[in-house]
């Protein structure tokens, strides 16, 4: 469990994540590194966002009866 902020950097001209960073930890290198994959693969819409702040937050969720 944890929570962080991924900064996309985004390509004005087809909208495509070029650089993404952690602005702070989850405090977990495999969460870090997972957030990380999954933002290169977001999209946006050409020209409407340079840079994008992503608050991410990861809870354990246990067996619940």
């Amino acid at each position: 469990a944890g929570s962080g902020v991924a900064l996309l950097t985004v390509d004005q001209t087809f909208g495509t994540v070029t650089d993404v960073l952690m602005a702070q930890s989850c405090g977990n290198a495999i969460l870090d590194n997972s957030t990380l994959d999954a933002l290169r693969r977001w999209r946006f819409k050409p020209g409407s966002a340079a840079r994008v702040q992503v608050p991410i937050t990861y809870t354990l969720m246990g067996v619940s009866y």
